[in-house]
């Protein structure tokens, strides 16, 4: 959940997910199998393991984006590699280790449908009650939406991270719970609760106020005195602003342009709530997934409805159950998730016929952990090598983006030279008198590619304006992705 959207007037990225947003959906594992995984992997000890996995580790390190990560691989219910590595806050150079705690972001939503199902079992909620028998005062607007339709992502309930303004105005502030809703107050329902798929904060934060109410104490009391303590997930907890919590790591952003880091956006941890306020070590999370799976945190008949209970996104052959997103590999059921919030991002996978679970938690918003975490199922699914990471611009972005800028400008725009969805999303944000008021362009400089295979470029303007592109294009030279800003932030409007 929650990463600050960056300041932008088109941010789209359909090749490769590079667009921030306060909540990212599931992404599965990308493969780099041969067809032997099963066998292949099998036969790695546990010490080729750890060492392809630091192999991986280091492929990253060698990054300009590189902060920090915490990292933990296991086989079945044995952790083989549960690290730490880089710097957990880079103004006092404190380096991480397997102790650094960090903000998982939208991983903590399979701990609160964990916490909807504890209180299942107990016969303290029905998943199919309307959620006005607990939030009586959350307005549905005419509609019946149910605890089921809130955790699988089906209520039609606007997303409030969504909402005009939210990063810029809300985000940094102690909300209460009545002051966020708010926000979507009077917004349309999205669609007919039970009708379709679509990822919204809102539902994973009213379960944690359900999980309040029912269980009478806050939804960071429950999960501690439920989950945490008698599982002995001693990194893991709420990541409240204002406590002194011990190895707590800070986040960062990285600016392509100057080449530096920048501490990451303010923002109130009452903000994400149940959807994604959670803060953790890759370790713990190994630690959770293994008790998850194996009935110790909630029942198996539970865990297992988590899973039965998924529902179609769209997306290929991906669905979504209570939390977890299941998606298969190579023939092989994959369960996992991601997150993205102010300053870290992270992921966590269990592949259950391999026996191979895998999380990443990173404290920089670009270096994401789920490129590294599907480099790692590749290491050790295949002898096949990691394609080198790209370190120079796609052939033709150059001169792509010049006609573009100009295209713009001039309203003469040739929508057939982008994707579809990316068509689609220009033409819906008319931008021509903003990119006619910078004028003609003086330089363009190309500065890195990003890890999402994003060329980033500076444009200088005879108006004395200057831009950071990003952008994507096909190997058939058609547009997959943009995102623009000003090339000083703080002088943006």
């Amino acid at each position: 959940m929650i990463m600050r959207r960056p300041l932008s007037w088109l941010a789209v990225a359909l090749l490769a997910s590079a667009s921030p947003t306060f909540a990212q959906p599931v992404q599965p594992p990308v493969a780099n199998a041969t067809g032997n995984d099963t066998k292949f992997y099998a036969g790695l000890s546990d010490v080729a393991i750890a060492k392809r996995v630091q192999a991986v580790i280091d492929r990253y390190k060698a990054r300009p984006e590189f902060v920090g990560l915490s990292v933990a691989v296991a086989r079945g219910d044995h952790l083989i590699v549960d690290e730490g590595v880089g710097i957990a806050d880079l103004e006092w150079k404190a380096p991480a280790d397997a102790s650094t705690v960090m903000r998982i972001g939208s991983v903590t939503k399979q701990f609160t449908a964990a916490a909807i199902m504890k209180l299942h079992e107990q016969g303290r909620i029905g998943l199919d009650d309307s959620i006005a028998r607990y939030l009586p005062d959350f307005d549905t607007e005419g509609h019946t939406v149910t605890i089921r339709q809130l955790l699988t992502h089906t209520s039609g309930i606007p997303n409030y991270t969504s909402q005009p303004a939210f990063f810029a105005r809300q985000a940094p502030l102690d909300l209460s719970d009545k002051e966020l809703l708010a926000s979507i107050k009077g917004v349309p329902f999205d669609f007919e609760p039970g009708t379709k798929w679509l990822y919204s904060n809102t539902n994973f934060y009213l379960l944690g106020m359900i999980v309040a109410k029912v269980s009478g104490m806050s939804y960071a009391d429950y999960m501690q005195q439920t989950f945490f303590d008698p599982l002995g997930l001693t990194h893991t907890r709420y990541g409240a602003t204002a406590p002194i919590i011990p190895r707590r790591a800070q986040g960062y952003s990285y600016d392509f342009a100057t080449k530096r880091h920048r501490n990451a956006a303010p923002l109130s941890m009452n903000v994400p709530g149940a959807a994604g306020a959670l803060i953790s070590t890759a370790g713990d999370l190994l630690r959770w997934q293994i008790a998850l799976t194996g009935g110790r945190a909630v029942s198996p008949a539970s865990y297992r409805q988590m899973i039965d209970s998924s529902v179609p996104t769209g997306r290929g052959d991906s669905k979504y159950g209570f939390g977890l997103g299941i998606d298969k590999l190579d023939g092989h059921q994959v369960v996992s998730h991601n997150g993205g919030i102010n300053g870290f991002n992270s992921m966590l996978s269990y592949v259950p016929d391999l026996g191979l679970r895998v999380a990443v938690i990173s404290n920089c918003e670009v270096m994401l952990s789920d490129l590294i975490g599907n480099d790692i199922f590749a290491v050790l699914t295949s002898d096949k090598p990691l394609p080198p990471l790209r370190a120079t611009p796609m052939p033709g972005g150059e001169a792509y983006l010049r006609k573009l800028i100009a295209d713009q400008a001039n309203g003469t725009i040739d929508y057939s030279t982008m994707l579809q969805p990316m068509a689609d999303v220009v033409r819906a944000h008319p931008a021509q008198a903003m990119f006619k008021a910078w004028g003609a362009i003086t330089k363009v400089t190309y500065l890195a590619t990003g890890l999402t295979g994003l060329d980033v470029y500076r444009v200088d303007f005879d108006s004395g304006a200057s831009m950071i592109f990003n952008i994507a294009l096909t190997p058939d030279g058609k547009l997959a992705g943009m995102i623009f800003m000003p090339a000083n932030p703080a002088n943006a409007p």
